[in-house]
């Protein structure tokens, strides 16, 4: 092995890219796409799901096949977001990620995208640039829950649903594949 070192959070950023804003192509995403978009990185609870999940698979079989097939249809992919709450929730300072968080949620149906970029720490590099790796989902916002711990701050989770786009795979912002 050479000098390999893995990544370590904090090394994940997540934005909410509100439509009509939205994003052109989630294979090229811009960076000035991302950044008009919401970092909400700092609200969230490392208690996440954000990604794809198996895909759907169609088993039809050929007459030469001697075993089983599975051949990959449709991708599908979740998302279910913890997000603090401010312990003051008429806190309108600008720094209360908290409360901007449940500004954009509160209210269910929202549709945007969710774009979560690796490699770099949401707080100290909390822009987009050309180059990050990101994945990019299109989703509708589902109800705000509020889940209520006595061992845990107070938090608001939403169920996003998936709205039929996301990325292929893994892909750089403002670098488009041929």
């Amino acid at each position: 092995m050479a000098n390999e070192v893995k990544m370590l959070p904090p090394n994940v950023t997540v934005w909410w890219v509100p439509i009509p804003a939205g994003i052109a192509n989630v294979n090229c995403p811009t960076a000035a796409e991302i950044n008009a978009g919401v970092n909400i990185s700092c609200a969230l609870t490392t208690d996440l799901t954000l990604g794809w999940t198996e895909r759907d698979t169609d088993d039809t079989g050929g007459l030469c096949d001697d075993a089983n097939v599975a051949n990959p249809t449709k991708k599908n992919y979740e998302g279910t977001l913890n997000f603090f709450l401010d312990r003051d929730l008429g806190d309108a300072k600008p720094e209360s990620v908290y409360n901007e968080a449940l500004e954009l949620f509160k209210t269910p149906l929202q549709p945007g995208y969710l774009v979560q970029r690796i490699g770099k720490h949401p707080r100290t590099v909390p822009d987009a640039a050309d180059g990050d790796y990101v994945t990019v989902f299109k989703f509708l916002s589902g109800d705000p829950n509020i889940v209520n711990d006595a061992t845990a701050p107070v938090q608001m989770e939403v169920v996003f649903y998936a709205q039929g786009e996301s990325s292929d795979g893994i892909v750089q912002v403002g670098i488009c594949g041929s």
